[in-house]
């Protein structure tokens, strides 16, 4: 299957099946949402890997005996929640305006994913496949994130890790209820459920790392208030994160997966602490005013200082190599390998960071010059 050709082709199925009034917004909606430089990009390349929109096809390759239409009803669900999950995220962030079309269309892409996963998995009743489920435990998640990162106090890696893993509960319904087309025991589900967990937040944690300072002048950063939390503890301050970081494990437990999930959170991979989902390009971002630039030197100088950029570096190489280790279990080999170059090149940048701070973000921005100007 040639995943990129089949995400294209399935939303542009699914705009078509909108009322014409819509066909012209439905058709630009990635750089409606600032996901996408114009209205002419695909949805196929407004992501630097194939996996976040595309998960259940890549998975379809250790499931031989599923048929070809469970795979792409699979894939249709998954892609309009990734889809959906951005608008309404972008909207209740005040980063897009919430007109009448968007909320349509938004609304059109809800009905037309649930429609999709039931034909995948009909009559199987599973928390885990439920996106109702999964749309309230992501939306709470991020109105606990912009909390959190409003309030400009600290919070530890495992507060990170939780409300991670629920906000992108999203992530997950399509390919389980794959599995179930396929077969696949209880075990081989959990162990998918922890697959994607990896995958997901190790993704996270490099968008975090590499937009952390956009992030911050758009209301909080998670670089931030990680490094107020390694600041605080090693300065003897009394650490106030654990029975808040119990609760909200806790809490993020009831997301999509069920006791899937509240496995992962209570023992993330290799039995380290959660490793969660997510996945992500930021929006374009203007850039910052000088009177901007100059409150965020004294911020930049602690996060440096702090360490946390390498931390967060090695927790994603961890995550892939969890992930790796998850999909050659299960015979994805194409995800393994593809978790394998990511590990790689995450044990590079997070040995790069520690030995000189700063190095992660130069090297994003070199890289973003060079697209822009060698194009």
């Amino acid at each position: 299957m040639d995943e990129p050709l089949w995400v294209d082709e399935l939303y542009k199925a699914f705009w078509r099946t909108l009322p014409g009034m819509l066909h012209a917004e439905a058709q630009g909606l990635a750089h409606t949402l600032g996901l996408a430089p114009s209205r002419d990009v695909p949805w196929s390349a407004v992501f630097s890997n194939e996996i976040t929109l595309a998960a259940p096809a890549l998975l379809a390759e250790a499931m031989p005996g599923v048929r070809g239409a469970a795979v792409q009803d699979a894939l249709l669900a998954h892609l309009l929640a990734v889809i959906e999950a951005f608008g309404t995220d972008r909207i209740k962030d005040g980063q897009v305006r919430p007109t009448w079309q968007l909320e349509a269309i938004l609304a059109h892409a809800r009905r037309a994913r649930d429609v999709a996963l039931r034909r995948v998995a009909p009559g199987v009743d599973d928390p885990a496949i439920d996106f109702a489920r999964a749309d309230d435990a992501s939306l709470l998640a991020i109105e606990a994130e912009r909390a959190l990162l409003a309030s400009g106090g600290p919070a530890g890696f495992s507060r990170y890790h939780a409300l991670s893993l629920a906000k992108q509960s999203v992530g997950f319904p399509a390919s389980i209820a794959l599995a179930y087309a396929a077969g696949w025991t209880a075990a081989q589900r959990e162990v998918l459920s922890r697959m994607l967990s990896s995958v997901w937040l190790g993704l996270q944690l490099h968008d975090d790392v590499m937009d952390w300072q956009d992030d911050y002048q758009r209301g909080g950063a998670w670089a931030v208030v990680l490094a107020s939390e390694l600041r605080a503890r090693a300065q003897g301050e009394p650490d106030q994160q654990d029975d808040d970081d119990r609760g909200a494990a806790r809490a993020e437990g009831h997301g999509a997966g069920g006791a899937h999930h509240r496995g992962a959170v209570a023992y993330g991979p290799l039995g380290t602490p959660p490793w969660g989902i997510a996945a992500t390009p930021k929006a374009q971002s203007e850039p910052p005013a000088s009177a901007a630039a100059s409150a965020l030197i004294p911020v930049r100088r602690m996060v440096l200082d702090s360490g946390v950029l390498a931390a967060m570096l090695d927790g994603e190489r961890r995550c892939f190599r969890a992930a790796r280790r998850r999909a050659a279990a299960l015979g994805a080999r194409r995800i393994a390998s593809w978790a394998q170059g990511r590990e790689v090149q995450a044990q590079e940048l997070a040995r790069c960071e520690a030995e000189s701070p700063g190095f992660a973000n130069r090297a994003h921005a070199l890289n973003a010059w060079a697209k822009a100007v060698l194009a």
